[in-house]
């Protein structure tokens, strides 16, 4: 049970049989509502289905979803394209409160409060690698048990087990709305994808 998740995880219909032959979980921040009401369960679900509706119009957040989808495939995606590679993933966004303007740090009560139900979501759902978007915020946020990894290509890990002994393994990316290079990141992510 997902008790303390206010805001769903959107899975792919092929994360249990992805192309690595591995779960994976991709982890941002959070959601930016202007609207605070707009902030139901299923946000998750509802950015992915307008990022791949072609009635809508391009917006800028869109490069970030589409960059990342380059850096898993190895191939230049392009905002349809990318929902096959989003398809083989699950998409969870760390804080479980809306942040109420672009760009805005969460408070460190909304840090704190979001890491019961991170362990609910990797409990629940299994992952064998989390990409964490942000190697120099979020992945600090994250909760401090567990135990160091292997470094990947030069990035430090982290080590997750969970209550069955399964080890879930975190890699910090840089973020994709960043000066993001999906051809560097997908060597890095593919020799994880490896291990």
């Amino acid at each position: 049970m997902l008790r303390e998740v206010k805001f769903l995880p959107r899975v792919g219909k092929y994360y249990d049989h992805s192309r690595w032959g591995k779960r994976v979980m991709v982890l941002g921040e959070s959601h930016y509502c202007a609207n605070p009401s707009e902030a139901t369960a299923n946000i998750t679900q509802r950015v992915f289905e307008y990022l791949f509706d072609s009635s809508c119009d391009h917006e800028g957040w869109m490069n970030t979803y589409t960059k990342f989808a380059s850096a898993l495939s190895g191939q230049q995606e392009n905002r349809f394209s990318a929902e096959a590679v989003w398809n083989e993933v699950l998409f969870y966004n760390f804080i479980q409160e809306p942040m109420t303007a672009p760009r805005q740090a969460p408070t460190e009560e909304q840090r704190v409060a979001a890491q019961g139900a991170f362990f609910e979501v990797i409990e629940h759902y299994r992952p064998d690698l989390v990409l964490v978007w942000g190697h120099d915020r979020l992945y600090d946020y994250l909760p401090n048990v567990g135990h160091q990894g292997a470094d990947c290509c030069g990035v430090e890990t982290w080590i997750y087990p969970l209550s069955d002994g399964h080890e879930v393994r975190v890699l910090p990316v840089q973020h994709p709305a960043s000066a993001f290079s999906p051809s560097e990141w997908h060597r890095t992510i593919s020799v994880a994808l490896e291990n």
